[in-house]
Formats: structure tokens, sequence, C-alpha cells
């Protein structure tokens, strides 16, 4: 992972170095900014989330917990393919004898049951409300503002510096995924 980080910052370097020497200074400095705010917003993400899913793996291997029951639930949440159908669950149901209000009320009974709870909602905001995240996101829009302020964005070489520090967070947190994971 070094080499690769190593590699697109040495690339950058020398598109900052280019940019300097030809004299585009506001270009070299919308680059920039955009370019590590992106980068970093991006490198946020991947740590807060992978930190995430480690704790809520208990520092377990995935294929050890994996079970066979809940593979054939996500798979097949409401049994469709089922070839072991019971005869008990198919009821011949007389509609005279069906109480419309009873299974509405059901219904939402079960809708209730498989909405997200707050407590569910809690667990999965630690990567969304990383500061690492946060902190990139702030430098990004203040950058934005301030050089719109002063009449020296570029929107072309801030655009160039976002995509660029997008691909290369990118390229550099699948390479640390797959370092991690091997």
């Amino acid at each position: 992972m070094s080499r690769v980080l190593i590699r697109l910052l040495l690339v950058q370097f020398i598109f900052a170095i280019a940019l300097f020497v030809m004299g585009y200074w506001y270009w070299l400095l919308n680059f920039e900014l955009a370019f590590f705010s992106a980068l970093l917003i991006i490198l946020g993400s991947f740590s807060g989330y992978r930190r995430m899913v480690k704790k809520r793996l208990g520092g377990t291997d995935i294929a050890e917990n994996t079970d066979e029951l809940i593979l054939q639930k996500l798979e097949d949440p409401y049994d469709l393919y089922d070839d072991e159908r019971d005869e008990e669950k198919v009821e011949i149901i007389n509609p005279q004898e069906v109480n419309l209000a009873d299974v509405v009320k059901e219904e939402k009974l079960r809708l209730k049951q498989n909405k997200q709870t707050l407590k569910k909602t809690i667990k999965s905001t630690p990567g969304i409300f990383s500061p690492w995240r946060f902190i990139p996101y702030i430098i990004l829009v203040l950058s934005f503002i301030a050089l719109n302020n002063n009449h020296i964005l570029e929107i072309p070489a801030f655009l160039i510096g976002l995509g660029l520090g997008i691909a290369s967070a990118v390229i550099i947190g699948k390479k640390w995924i797959n370092g991690a994971n091997s």
C-alpha cells in the first residue's frame, strides 16, 4: 500500500510543481484544497465504516459466523422458493369468514416490527458521524467559500482536484482493505 500511496502523491506533486512553475497559482491552490479534502473525506469514510464493521464482528472472521439460516433468510426472505411447503401453512380461506379489519391490523403490526428501531439506527451512525469524515467536509466547504469570496475560485481546477482526490482515495482504500484482509 505504501508504494501506491507514494506513487499517487508523486504524481500529484509533479502536477503541483508544473502548475507552480507555469505560474498558475490559483489553479494550484484550488487543486490542492479540493484534492486533499476529497482524499481525507473518502479515507475517513473507509476508516469509520471499517471500525464499525470490526466492532460489530467482535474481531472474528466473517466465515466463522456464517449461519445457513441467516443466509437463507437473506436470499429468500418470504420463502417464495421453498420447495418444502407445509400443508399446515396453506389454508383455504373462505372470503366470507375473513374480517378485513383484523387482516389490516395484523399487517400493520407485522410492518411495525420490521421497521428499524432507534437502537439499530444509533448503532450504524458511528461510521457516518466520524470526526475523520466531518473535519475534511468542513475544510472542503470553507475552502470553497473562501476561494469564492476572494474571487480566486477556478471551477475546473477545483473539480479536477476533487476527481483526482476521490480516485486516489478509492485506490488507496482498496489497497488498504485488501492489505488488511490478507
